[in-house]
């Protein structure tokens, strides 16, 4: 009995993706990246007293920063794929929530933008500042562009992703 749940299962899953516009899903993962880039720089450049600050060194990944400096060219790789890859990410949790949720254009926009803010402040901003010794600032800095990143994407989803 339970093989024959699981076999279906495997099923609508495989009918779900099948479903999927992947050439949307991946112009959504682009445009992410590029909003994510854009204002992560952005961000950069008004924070950079922090990750200048040697009490901090010992926080960033080696890939980040294996030596003091600014990070290596596979540093910028690694974040560009991994960025891309959230964004994909992002588009396909859309479709699969995006009947639940409200059909007017800016109330659809800004309930999935809350709902993905809420699961980033709860799964990283909260954790990051219990675990890491980080400077409030910079966890509130990361938090903000994070926001403004998430409502530009969820007007790109809901724009795009009908």
């Amino acid at each position: 009995m339970l093989s024959k749940s699981i076999s279906e299962s495997a099923k609508e899953t495989t009918k779900w993706l099948k479903e999927l516009n992947w050439k949307k899903i991946l112009l959504v993962g682009l445009i992410y990246t590029v909003f994510t880039t854009v204002i992560r720089q952005l961000e950069v450049v008004l924070t950079m007293k922090y990750y200048q600050m040697s009490q901090y060194f010992g926080v960033w990944s080696k890939l980040m920063m294996p030596n003091a400096g600014p990070p290596p060219p596979s540093f910028m790789i690694m974040s560009l794929v991994f960025t891309l890859y959230s964004g994909i990410s992002l588009a396909v949790v859309y479709y699969y929530i995006r009947n639940l949720l409200p059909k007017l254009f800016w109330k659809r926009v800004f309930f999935f933008a809350d709902l993905m803010i809420a699961a980033s402040f709860i799964f990283f901003t909260l954790p990051c500042y219990l675990l890491f010794n980080l400077p409030p600032q910079l966890l509130l800095s990361w938090f903000i562009s994070g926001f403004i990143i998430l409502v530009l994407t969820s007007l790109a989803l809901v724009k795009i992703i009908n």
